[in-house]
C-alpha cells in the first residue's frame, strides 16, 4: 500500500451479494448504483476506499436451478458469477474486490466462525419441523404464511423436519437493543432502525444454521452431516472477503469494521438482527452502519426473479445508456423509500434535465468557444462572482446530502448550479459580445467563455460519481486528459484551478433527445 494511502481515513462500503439463480434485474443493479455513487464520492473527498461485492452461490435454489439446466452446480454457478461481473462493468461499478462464496478462503473462515460459535456455546443441536421456502431460502412460522404460502415470493412452501444446528439468537436480545439505542444512526434510515427495534422488543427465537438435506454448501467442520445455512454463510462475506482470521490479514485489520453495508429492506433481519448477533458471539466488532434502501417497482409491483417481474439491465442501458440510468435512479428515487419506473418517467427525466440542461450547456458553450476563439479555451481571468458563490454552495451541500444519503436533493443542488450556468449565458449574451470590436468586450468574452468551461469541468467532477462516463466525456470535449477517478475535490474542485489555454476536444451529443411516444 502506498505511503499516500496509508495516510488517508479509510472508508469500507459493501452491497448485499445477490443469489446466483437468474439474471441480475434493475432492482439490483439500484443497489449498486447507490453503493457505487457513495464509493466515488468518498474517493472525490479524498478517502481511501474499499468496495466490495460478490455473489452468493451455495443453497437448494441453485441446486435445482443447477439441474433444470443439467449442468454441475458450480459450473452453473460460474457462468452465473461471469454475467453478473459484466453487468457490473456496463454499469461503470467501480467495486475493489469481488467475493464468491464458493471460494477456498470463504469456505475456511465459514466453517471456522461456526465452530467458534459452538467453542464459545452459543450453538445446539436440535431438530427443526415447520415450514421452508426453497426461492427464499428461509425457514418459516405458521404465523408467518399467508394462505399457505411464503410471504415473500407467495410461492409454495415445503414442509421439512431435519436435524439442524440452532444459533442462540434469543441470548443476543437485550445487547442488540441496547447497541441500536446507544447508536441511533447504527440502522439507516430511522424507519428501519424502529422497525428492528419493534422486532427485537418482540423476542428473538433461536435459528437453524445448519441443514443436513442440502449438501450444496460449506460443511460444518465438526459434524460431516452438516452444512452451514446459506444465510450464515453469505452474511460471514463482508469480513470473509477482507480475509479475518487468515495468516494474510491486512486487509481486514486495514478496513473493518465496515463504514456501510448497503442493503435492500427485505433482508433487514439478516443484517440489522443476525449478522450483528453473530458478530457479538466471535467478539468481531460491528459494522457502523446498515444502510436500507427501498424496492424498485415496475409500476407497482416489486420486482422479483422467482416471480420473473424484471427490468433488464441490457435492454434498457441499449434504450436509455448507462448514465441515464444512473441519474434517474439516484434523482427520481427518494432514498429509503420504494420509487417507480417507468418509461414515461424515464423519458420526461432524460429530457429535460439530460438533455435539455447539461447537454445543451456544454453543446452550446463548446461550438461558441469554436466560432469565437477557434476552440481554445481562454485563459484565466476575472470571473462571474455569483457562478463562484454557487459553486461554493452547492459544492458543501451536495458533500453533506452524500453524507445523509440524499441523493436526489443533491442532484436538485447541482442541477441549481447548471440552470444558474445557461442562465448566464442568456444574461451576459456572448454573441452580441461577439460583435464589438473593443478591447474591453474582447477581454469580456474571454471571461464568460472561460466562465462557461470552468463551470462546465466542476459540474462534471461533482457529477462524475453519478455519471461517471459522461463526466469524462465532458473532461476531453473541454480539453481536459486527466481521469476523474483520483481527483480530489478539496483541490481539484476551487475555482479557477482550470487554467484555461488549451484547445476543445471533439464535440459529441452527450443525451440525444428520445421521441416521447
Amino acid at each position: 500500500m502506498a505511503k499516500d494511502d496509508m495516510e488517508k481515513e479509510k472508508f469500507y462500503i459493501t452491497t448485499a451479494i445477490p443469489y446466483m439463480n437468474a439474471k441480475l434485474h434493475l432492482g439490483q443493479v439500484y443497489e449498486f448504483i447507490l453503493a457505487d455513487t457513495m464509493a466515488r464520492f468518498n474517493r472525490l473527498m479524498g478517502k481511501d476506499v474499499y468496495f466490495l461485492t460478490g455473489s452468493d452461490e451455495h443453497g437448494q435454489k441453485i441446486y435445482k436451478s443447477a439441474q433444470e439446466k443439467g449442468l454441475p452446480p458450480q459450473k452453473y454457478v460460474d457462468n452465473m458469477v461471469l454475467d453478473m461481473k459484466r453487468i457490473l462493468k456496463l454499469y461503470s461499478i467501480s467495486n475493489d474486490a469481488f467475493i464468491r462464496t464458493t471460494g477456498k478462503s470463504h469456505e475456511k473462515i465459514v466453517g471456522n466462525i461456526i465452530t467458534r460459535l459452538k467453542d464459545n456455546g452459543d450453538l445446539y443441536k436440535g431438530t427443526y419441523e415447520g415450514w421452508y421456502c426453497v426461492p427464499c431460502e428461509t425457514f418459516l412460522l405458521d404465523s408467518q404464511l399467508i394462505d399457505g404460502k411464503c410471504p415473500q415470493c407467495n410461492r409454495e412452501v415445503e414442509k421439512v423436519k431435519e436435524e439442524n444446528y440452532f444459533f442462540k439468537l434469543s441470548n443476543y436480545k437485550d445487547k442488540l437493543i441496547k447497541h441500536i439505542e446507544d447508536n441511533p444512526d447504527f440502522v439507516i434510515p430511522e424507519t428501519r432502525r424502529n422497525e428492528v427495534l419493534g422486532l427485537l422488543k418482540q423476542g428473538l427465537k433461536d435459528i437453524s444454521v445448519s441443514r443436513t438435506a442440502v449438501t450444496w454448501g460449506i460443511p460444518i467442520p465438526f459434524d460431516s452431516k452438516h452444512y452451514s445455512y446459506v444465510w450464515v454463510d453469505a452474511l460471514i462475506n463482508y469480513i470473509s472477503a477482507l480475509g479475518y482470521g487468515l495468516d494474510d490479514d491486512n486487509l481486514y485489520r486495514d478496513y473493518w469494521p465496515a463504514d456501510q453495508h448497503h442493503i435492500g429492506k427485505d433482508i433487514l433481519k439478516f443484517h440489522a438482527v443476525i449478522w450483528p448477533a453473530l458478530l457479538m458471539s466471535t467478539g468481531i466488532e460491528l459494522p457502523k452502519h446498515i444502510v436500507v434502501h427501498g424496492w424498485l417497482l415496475l409500476g407497482k409491483e416489486k420486482l422479483s426473479k422467482s416471480k420473473g417481474i424484471t427490468l433488464d439491465p441490457d435492454e434498457l442501458s441499449e434504450e436509455f445508456g448507462v448514465d441515464a440510468l444512473r441519474y434517474f435512479l439516484t434523482r427520481e428515487l427518494s432514498f429509503g423509500q420504494d420509487g417507480s419506473f417507468t418509461n414515461q418517467a424515464m423519458i420526461k427525466r432524460y429530457n429535460s434535465d439530460l438533455s435539455n440542461d447539461i447537454g445543451n450547456l456544454v453543446s452550446r458553450s463548446l461550438v461558441m468557444i469554436s466560432k469565437y476563439r477557434d476552440g481554445v479555451i481562454p485563459e484565466k481571468s476575472e470571473s462571474n462572482a455569483k457562478l463562484q458563490e454557487k459553486w461554493e454552495e452547492v459544492k458543501n451541500l451536495t458533500i453533506k446530502g452524500i453524507e445523509d444519503f440524499n441523493y436526489s436533493k443533491c442532484l436538485i443542488k447541482i442541477w441549481e448550479f447548471i440552470n444558474l450556468t445557461n442562465k448566464f449565458i442568456e444574461d451576459s449574451q456572448p454573441w452580441a459580445v461577439a460583435k464589438s470590436s473593443k478591447d474591453s468586450d474582447a477581454k469580456k468574452l474571454n471571461s464568460i467563455l472561460y466562465d462557461l468551461a470552468e463551470a462546465i469541468r466542476l459540474s462534471a467532477l461533482i457529477l462524475s460519481p453519478f455519471m461517471p462516463i459522461t463526466c469524462q466525456r465532458i473532461f476531453s470535449q473541454i480539453g481536459i486528459n486527466e481521469k476523474i477517478d483520483g481527483m480530489d475535490i478539496s483541490k481539484d474542485g476551487q475555482w479557477g484551478k482550470f487554467k484555461g489555454g488549451v484547445k476543445i476536444g471533439k464535440r459529441e451529443i452527450l443525451f440525444p433527445r428520445i421521441k416521447e411516444k
